[in-house]
C-alpha cells in the first residue's frame, strides 16, 4: 500500500484530478475499504479512459486483510462503476511481469496480453 500511495496518491496529482471540472478523463474516483474500526483496509481506483474499455489503475489491500474477499469487493465495485460507463472489457498494468498481485488477477478472470498487461471481458 505504501508503494500504491507514493506513486498514485501524492497530492499534487489528487489535487489535479479533483480540480479538473467532472474528473480527469474516464477517471471514476476511489473506493475505500475500512474495517470495523474504521481502519483502511484497502483501496481501488478506476475509469473508463477509451470507450468500452475499463481499467483498473490501483487495487491494494492490508496485507493483514488479504484473502478475506476485500479485494474481490473492491473489484467488483470498481466494475460496476466501469460498466456504467458503458465498459465491455477491463485491464489492468502490473508494474513488473513478476507482481505479487498476478495470482488474483488470474484467478478473477484476467488473461495476459503481454507481461504486463491483463484483461478480461466484462458480460
Amino acid at each position: 500500500m505504501r508503494r500504491l500511495i507514493s506513486a498514485q496518491c501524492a497530492l499534487p496529482r489528487i489535487r489535479a484530478e479533483i480540480e479538473i471540472p467532472g474528473g480527469a478523463p474516464g477517471w471514476l474516483g476511489w473506493l475505500v475499504a475500512t474495517d470495523a474500526d474504521g481502519a483502511v483496509v484497502g483501496v481501488a481506483a478506476g475509469g473508463v479512459p477509451v470507450p468500452g474499455e475499463g481499467e483498473v489503475y490501483a487495487l491494494a489491500v492490508r496485507p493483514t486483510a488479504r484473502r478475506t474477499g476485500v479485494g474481490t469487493a473492491l473489484l467488483t465495485a470498481a466494475t460496476e462503476r466501469m460498466r456504467g460507463y458503458g465498459a465491455r472489457e477491463q485491464r489492468v498494468e502490473l508494474p513488473a511481469e513478476a507482481d505479487p498481485a498476478l495470482p488474483f488477477y488470474s484467478h478473477v478472470g484476467f488473461a495476459a496480453l503481454s507481461p504486463r498487461r491483463w484483461s478480461r471481458p466484462l458480460v
